[in-house]
């Protein structure tokens, strides 16, 4: 299954921190990691109105609660870059409440989580850890897969 260039995701840049929805971005060099422009209470009224309307303004494209381009994701300073090379680990893996997939970067002590909400997690989990390990292989970098612990199950990218 070919990656896409850009990937939904719940990013938590941080443990302490609350989930937020936005998009990886897969660049030449570096990965992308893109909070989404609308604010907390934008999320939470369309949120509402979505729980309301049964998905319909989402499901008709007048909401999109990852809503980041990638000229956003360049310019704006909340954008985490990882370069490929300082990848260091990879841990796709499922849990009961969904797929997901962290990152050991160098120069971070804490690792990047991010967590998928679509059709297709599984999928999309696998093929954005295997684009990442050969990226940063391309690059220099050999990064480990690892067991991220907890109520988790790693996921092969061998398969």
């Amino acid at each position: 299954m070919a990656v896409p260039d850009a990937v939904n995701v719940l990013l938590r840049l941080s443990p302490g921190e609350r989930a937020r929805p936005g998009r990886a971005f897969l660049g030449d060099d570096e990965l992308l990691l893109a909070p989404t422009r609308h604010g907390r209470l934008a999320r939470f009224v369309a949120g509402t109105v979505n729980g309301l309307f049964a998905h319909l303004p989402e499901s008709l494209g007048l909401y999109d609660p990852h809503a980041v381009s990638r000229t956003e994701a360049v310019h704006d300073p909340e954008t985490l870059r990882i370069r490929y090379g300082d990848l260091t680990g990879l841990a796709p893996f499922v849990r009961p409440t969904g797929f997901g997939l962290h990152l050991r970067v160098d120069g971070r002590s804490e690792e990047v989580r991010l967590a998928f909400r679509s059709d297709d997690e599984r999928a999309e989990a696998v093929s954005l850890a295997r684009a990442l390990r050969d990226r940063a292989r391309a690059a220099g970098g050999d990064p480990s897969a690892f067991d991220p612990g907890g109520r988790t199950r790693p996921l092969s990218l061998d398969e």
